[in-house]
């Protein structure tokens, strides 16, 4: 099959036929990057209704990591829904619900005991984590960071960072919230240049104990590793040790927020196995289902034990479906991850190739596959060109690839296709993101 695949223009005539329903039913805050209806999907390959054949460098925000509709993960689902569509896990027990929090406490990169339990969105999970963290340590204040995002409800929407489009109009937000400088080394908020730095951002906050927040009043600092809506940044090791060292001097809850960067996404299957450390609770979504809906809060039981009865949970939580959904996704992954590695090889040496062909490439970075590049006007100055990547992204979809932005400015391209994509198909999606940079700046 040749793909990508453009037998019209997209948006083609059926799709902007269609998309005039979007128009007259959907509010316009729901937004939309690409203006195409999709009516299948399989693998790296997405197909709208005009029969345009797409390579998927976006994966639905990070979602389908193990491919579009794994044949694996489809015959679960169906299996599952013949016999069990709903039954709460607060009237009775299902065996997909209990052997879902049983591989995920056994993978988890937590020592001792472990459990879990589910929630429908990575935005529950972080609410999850922070009512646990309250609970647990019976203080009121929670450690968040600088281009930040951890979800859109009124708590998790606190602790997001960026203003534009998250959170204008929507005050007032949750008290007890503190929000530090994140290690964005590309951009450091103190002007400062890696290593020679000193990591000055783990001293302020250290300062920070002082003028901002009384460290005994904090439950709970929440980090992602890698971050995402942010735009992809990765920290120094040594800022998330340094975090977690805060953490365990104070006694606060080390949260790792693995909703985008977790599922093998970065080449292993929790981000934070690059960085050394052990938090004390997981959050998970997005990919933990193959798009079904379905996260997750796993952690050391000594804190998830504690919570009261009835403190945690919901109607539809962990459903049987998403579970069984999440059972064969895991395993898909898992089986994946060398694969993943070398993709993630691949991609950043073709990113890096790109770098160093165009000036407005001020940035190149990621972990494994889970890769992202930074358009800026000048090198020197670094002044975000946010136009030119739009630009970038509505060339490369006319030529078959779907790409999606990032970051604080907006300026920032991710590059996340499956990682159980062929890697002939990821490279053909690379050479696609070449011509598109040379044709927007032609």
């Amino acid at each position: 099959m040749e793909v990508p695949k453009i037998v019209v223009e997209p948006p083609g005539p059926k799709s902007r036929e269609v998309m005039k329903l979007r128009e007259k039913y959907i509010p316009q805050g729901v937004f939309l990057t690409i203006p195409i209806v999709a009516k299948r999907a399989h693998g790296i390959v997405v197909e709208d209704l005009d029969g345009n054949l797409f390579l998927d460098f976006t994966t639905g925000i990070a979602v389908i990591n193990a491919g579009h509709t794994p044949k694996r993960v489809v015959n679960a689902i169906k299996k599952q829904a013949s016999n069990l569509l709903h039954t709460c896990i607060h009237v009775v027990s299902y065996e997909s619900y209990l052997k879902l929090a049983e591989k995920l406490s056994n993978i988890a990169p937590i020592s001792g005991e472990k459990m879990a339990y589910f929630l429908n969105s990575g935005a529950e999970a972080v609410e999850n984590a922070i009512k646990v963290s309250y609970y647990y340590t019976n203080r009121n204040a929670v450690i968040t960071f600088e281009n930040a995002f951890h979800g859109r409800t009124l708590l998790t929407m606190s602790l997001t960072s960026k203003i534009v489009p998250y959170k204008k109009g929507f005050r007032p937000y949750v008290p007890g919230v503190i929000r530090f400088p994140y290690a964005y080394c590309y951009r450091c908020p103190f002007k400062q240049e890696y290593p020679k730095c000193g990591l000055t951002c783990l001293d302020f906050i250290k300062r920070g104990f002082i003028t901002y927040v009384d460290p005994n009043d904090v439950a709970a600092i929440i980090v992602e590793p890698v971050q995402g809506e942010g735009g992809y940044i990765v920290p120094p090791p040594e800022f998330l040790k340094g975090l977690k060292e805060i953490a365990d001097e104070h006694g606060m809850i080390f949260i790792d927020d693995e909703v985008q960067s977790g599922m093998g996404r970065t080449g292993k299957m929790f981000a934070i196995e690059h960085f050394g450390i052990e938090p004390d609770l997981i959050t998970l979504a997005k990919s933990l289902g193959s798009g079904m809906p379905i996260s997750a809060v796993v952690g050391k039981k000594e804190i998830l034990s504690k919570v009261h009865v009835g403190g945690i949970g919901g109607t539809f939580g962990g459903n049987p479906v998403s579970c069984a959904a999440a059972l064969e996704t895991i395993d898909i992954i898992k089986e994946a991850l060398p694969r993943a590695e070398k993709m993630g090889r691949v991609m950043k040496r073709r990113l890096k190739e790109m770098y160093n062909k165009y000036e407005v490439i001020g940035d190149v970075r990621g972990l494994g596959p889970m890769m992202a590049i930074e358009f800026v006007k000048d090198r020197r100055t670094k002044e975000p060109d946010k136009d030119l990547a739009k630009k970038v992204i509505n060339t490369a979809y006319k030529k078959g690839l779907l790409l999606l932005g990032a970051g604080i400015y907006g300026n920032v391209i991710r590059i996340v296709p499956p990682i159980t994509a062929p890697l002939s198909l990821v490279r053909k999606g690379l050479d696609i993101l070449d011509e598109a940079i040379k044709e927007s700046l032609s």
